[in-house]
């Protein structure tokens, strides 16, 4: 756990992540970033707008028909207050300038119709001289002071004369007046300030003209009963604000109030402030850059990051409200720049210079990047003799003979990455859920890759083992340190798909107590066979079987043949595994005589024993222990192994046909050679490798295969197809001729 921790609190994510925060954090308490804001602001004002309640009028001068004569403005604003009053509307709130006029009767009355209408009648005007404003209008005459409440439409604007925030109310001199919009709505004047949604422009707001309502239009008088209503003063000596609407951009203050309150009645205007926006995006993403998390999930996680800010964009606006993103919006810059310079100066690290392939560390970090390996299997590809081919090429030319190499390996892999260490490997990995046949499809891209490369013109040898490390246990280092050493123990002729398995992956006392109780199963005649039958393809008749070994310990369970195999090798007791195996095939080959069956038994013999002799000896042996026909017994051997020392093997082979054994090539169709040695070997029987069996929908394995029975045909050979397991594949290689095929179709 300590060590989890700590390796977190080491990750570069989250220190990149956490520095981002930090520095988003110093920026919004400086408000450096609030130009950006206010254009985040302006944006949300051209989104779709809405409808206004209804329940607020304004009255306006638009036509100017009493902005050039203070005694025509007083005769209409007074006939205007009359009607207003008469019509019953709720609430009158004169916005415009008081001022005396010349016509000392037209002034009294004015005063008059605000006096008898004082119970729904307000009077805003500014009343904090200190609140910024982009031109203040003169104060109203004193004739008109104390007709009615005093209401605030102060108005504090920004750089650009732009109103975002409007107070609930102004105290001047200990006296509290509340804000207009805040009359207007019934809300309480000590709340705090609301931010007007812009949606709302001025033009949406119900108008009428202060003309006809002093007329006593009937159709105005209509419009304003039982509502409130804002007579306001447009253009002259009133304040010039801006507002987002490109369509109303200079707009008075009565419109600003009247777009605030219409936004409180909403349940808007409201502010996400950088108090909230900083810390929930900044912990966000250092929560996602310190979780372990595979590369596809982290990106995933990242794409959910950037989405929330453009909720938080759009949804904020929607419900009227604002919310500060300038800061986050730094958040996610800071860190992009942070993880592309480090990325940048850390590339040269991840790219082997030579090969220009990615390297065994980029290989590392990629599978530290998946969180979990247990799906995951590590593939190390060993190129042999590769100091002497580079012997005979410059460097140019052996950067590009590995990448030839490398492009081979990953062919049907287009997301696959082949990593380089600088030296004779080349890495892979595999989801271990793709093949169900991992040693079969290694074996056939071993079989592709080993074809020789054309560098400069020259055709240059190619010869590879492949060593795989499948466990589900250990850290990453130690997984490419054990399929390193898989591949080490490869053998290009005989073995060059190496396999660690599960089992393989056990306790170091289970390793170092193997050999003994290796020891003990061959003394106490422990190892057995099991037979997998060979069936006619035309008829589905039981033609033979091949033995394969098996071993069961007492404490372990069933052991992999490659495992004890491998270690009768390594200790020099192969010779006593195959006497055994070759005494139990042969009287399992009685046993079916006995009963009337078809008694030809194949057996497997490994490649290093064809070095010399030894091999017809011990057949020889067991011919004699058993009295086992040599007629029902096949020798198989793979085609890799004929092909590594085939004058030597010629006349190993030649023996055994003697005897009146059959031979058998084994896994035809994955050697590298000139198929001419088929010439001079004394082979009756080919065997289709599984892996084209298992690819047989695919066009090139059809192909092979095809091209291996035509082949086989007209050498007179049997032909005999290993790991057949559905019977789309059976029809196919029936439609080929084939003779007899075994797979898990017929038996396990």
């Amino acid at each position: 756990m300590f060590d989890v921790v700590k390796n977190t609190l080491a990750s570069p994510r989250l220190r990149h992540s956490a520095i981002a925060f930090a520095l988003a954090a110093v920026v919004a308490l400086m408000t450096l970033l609030r130009p950006l804001d206010i254009t985040f602001w302006a944006l949300q004002a051209k989104l779709p707008g809405y409808n206004p309640t209804g329940s607020i009028v304004l009255v306006t001068d638009a036509k100017g028909a009493a902005r050039n004569s203070v005694t025509t403005a007083n005769g209409l604003l007074m006939r205007a207050v009359e009607n207003l009053d008469d019509a019953g509307a709720s609430q009158i709130i004169l916005d415009t300038p008081l001022r005396e006029s010349v016509d000392p009767e037209i002034d009294e009355g004015l005063r008059n119709a605000i006096v008898a209408a004082r119970d729904t009648t307000l009077i805003a005007e500014p009343v904090n001289p200190d609140t910024y404003v982009s031109g203040v209008r003169q104060p109203n005459a004193a004739m008109f002071a104390g007709t009615a409440p005093l209401v605030s439409s102060d108005m504090e604007t920004d750089f650009l004369d732009f109103v975002w925030v409007v107070e609930a109310s102004q105290t001047v001199d200990g006296t509290t007046y509340p804000a207009l919009w805040s009359v207007l709505t019934g809300y309480d004047a000590v709340r705090s300030g609301i931010q007007p949604d812009y949606r709302l422009g001025p033009s949406d707001l119900p108008t009428i003209e202060l003309a006809g309502l002093a007329a006593g239009d009937p159709a105005a008088l209509e419009k304003v009963r039982g509502k409130k209503v804002v007579i306001a003063s447009i253009g002259g000596d009133d304040r010039a604000l801006k507002a987002p609407d490109s369509s109303d951009y200079d707009v008075a203050s009565a419109h600003v109030s009247l777009i605030a309150a219409e936004t409180a009645m909403r349940g808007g205007g409201g502010l996400l402030s950088a108090l909230y926006t900083v810390p929930l995006f900044g912990l966000a993403l250092m929560l996602l850059a310190c979780v372990p998390l595979s590369a596809q999930w982290r990106r995933t996680g990242y794409a959910v990051w950037v989405l929330a800010f453009f909720a938080a964009f759009g949804l904020a606006a929607v419900f009227g409200h604002r919310v500060m993103l300038a800061d986050p919006l730094l958040i996610a810059l800071s860190y992009a720049m942070l993880r592309g310079s480090a990325n940048y100066r850390r590339r040269h690290l991840f790219v082997d210079a030579q090969s220009r392939l990615p390297n065994f560390t980029a290989f590392r970090r990629h599978l530290e990047a998946q969180g979990s390996l247990d799906n995951h299997v590590l593939v190390i590809i060993k190129i042999a003799r590769l100091d002497a081919i580079f012997a005979t090429l410059k460097g140019p030319e052996q950067g590009e003979y590995l990448r030839q190499v490398a492009s081979r390996l990953s062919l049907g892999e287009a997301s696959a990455n082949v990593y380089h260490d600088g030296g004779k490997y080349l890495g892979m990995v595999f989801r271990r859920a793709d093949y169900a046949d991992l040693q079969g499809h290694l074996e056939g891209l071993r079989a592709i890759a080993s074809q020789a490369v054309m560098v400069e013109d020259t055709p240059i040898d190619v010869a590879i083992t492949i060593g795989v490390d499948q466990s589900v246990e250990g850290d990453v280092a130690n997984r490419i340190s054990s399929a390193i050493a898989a591949a080490d123990q490869a053998r290009e002729a005989y073995r060059p798909v190496f396999i660690i398995s599960d089992f393989q992956a056990d306790s170091e006392e289970w390793d170092h107590s193997l050999q003994s109780r290796l020891e003990a199963a061959l003394s106490e005649n422990r190892i057995s066979v099991k037979l997998q039958p060979k069936v006619e393809m035309q008829s589905g008749l039981f033609v033979g079987a091949e033995a394969l070994a098996r071993w069961t310990d007492q404490q372990r369970g069933e052991i992999p043949p490659v495992r004890f195999i491998l270690q009768c090798e390594r200790a020099g007791r192969l010779d006593d595994l195959t006497k055994r195996v070759m005494e139990k095939s042969m009287q399992a080959s009685i046993e079916l005589e006995s009963q009337n069956l078809p008694s030809k038994v194949s057996v497997n013999v490994s490649a290093i024993q064809f070095v010399d002799s030894r091999i017809v000896d011990l057949v020889e042996m067991a011919l004699s222990a058993t009295g086992a026909h040599p007629r029902n017994i096949m020798i198989e051997i793979t085609e890799t192994a004929t092909m590594a020392e085939l004058e030597a093997v010629l006349p190993i082979l030649g023996r055994l046909r003697d005897l009146g054994c059959s031979i058998a090539i084994d896994d035809f169709g994955t050697g590298y050679s000139s198929l001419s040695y088929l010439k001079r070997i004394p082979v009756t029987h080919l065997k289709l490798d599984q892996s084209f069996v298992h690819d047989l929908h695919e066009k090139d394995a059809i192909t092979i295969a095809r091209t291996i029975a035509l082949l086989g045909q007209q050498m007179g050979l049997t032909l005999i197809a290993e790991g057949v397991e559905t019977r789309e594949q059976e029809a196919i290689l029936k439609d080929m001729c084939y003779d007899h095929a075994q797979g898990f179709l017929y038996s396990r």
